[in-house]
């Protein structure tokens, strides 16, 4: 009987799922940083972000590498939303999984001279209740040296747990018009919960 607990033990720790010892199950909590410098990229071709990076899945996401006009704020790649929309989210399984998005750096690419970046974001629990926020990226401006381009950071309050998805999108803040652009993150912190 100690063998079968033993090994029931292991192989919940290998597979990151609670397994209950005592008659009762107990959610797992990781936080995570996605930094996304461990992925290949290959110069001309789609690299997608593969399927449960982290333990998310990602939608019109790919990783992308620095081109020398606005650093990372990790090494040197970051996930970009060509066309400015995309969505993050927990796998289907294992069941009863969310997670609490707590910050991460981003920017608007759409060059120079470039306007003011309305970036909206919903998040959807997993009580199907939708919640919105919007946060802007400065006007990139002829004129400046590229080392003064760099992403911005954002962080998120307790209103953002529970969530099963995360969507994005981009446009122009004066006008809601096209940016022509995308949307680049970096070092998104999150913490996923497995629940019983």
């Amino acid at each position: 009987m100690k063998t079968i607990i033993l090994l029931s033990t292991l192989l919940a720790s290998a597979l990151g799922t609670p397994v209950p010892q005592d008659g009762y199950c107990r959610p797992s909590r990781s936080t995570k940083i996605a930094k996304y410098d461990d992925l290949t990229w290959i110069e001309g071709n789609y690299n997608p972000i593969p399927p449960h990076y982290y333990g998310l899945s990602y939608t019109t996401f790919q990783v992308d590498s620095y081109d020398g006009f606005i650093p990372p704020t990790s090494w040197n790649q970051t996930a970009m939303a060509f066309g400015g929309s995309g969505n993050i989210s927990v796998p289907d399984q294992p069941p009863k999984t969310s997670f609490a998005l707590q910050s991460f750096s981003y920017a608007c690419v759409a060059g120079i001279p470039q306007p003011e970046c309305a970036i909206s974001i919903w998040g959807w629990t997993v009580n199907g209740n939708i919640i919105k926020r919007e946060i802007i990226f400065p006007r990139l401006d002829p004129g400046h040296v590229i080392e003064d381009f760099k992403m911005n950071k954002t962080r998120f309050g307790k209103e953002w747990t529970g969530l099963k998805s995360v969507g994005f999108s981009i446009a122009k803040k004066e006008d809601g018009g096209n940016m022509y652009g995308g949307l680049a993150l970096d070092d998104v912190k999150y913490t996923i919960t497995q629940g019983c």
